[in-house]
């Protein structure tokens, strides 16, 4: 599970999928807090391995587009 905070507003939600279709991931967006306002927190069920590359995922969320980020 991907948990990605600091969401604020649908395009901030479309980059995080533009930035995990980038790696390949398989995911779905499975729920948002709070659901009907920004800023939200955002949780992605994704059932890819990103082990191997979620430091590079974590970081990109993060440092290009300032959202807080955490895998589950």
């Amino acid at each position: 599970m991907l948990r990605v905070g600091n969401i604020r507003s649908e395009e901030d939600l479309e980059l995080v999928r533009d930035v995990l279709d980038e790696v390949g991931a398989d995911y779905e967006h499975v729920d948002s807090e709070p659901e009907d306002s920004f800023p939200q927190t955002a949780y992605f069920q994704i059932s890819y391995d990103v082990s191997g590359d979620a430091d590079n995922l974590l970081a990109r969320l993060s440092e290009e587009y300032g959202f807080d980020p955490e895998i589950l």
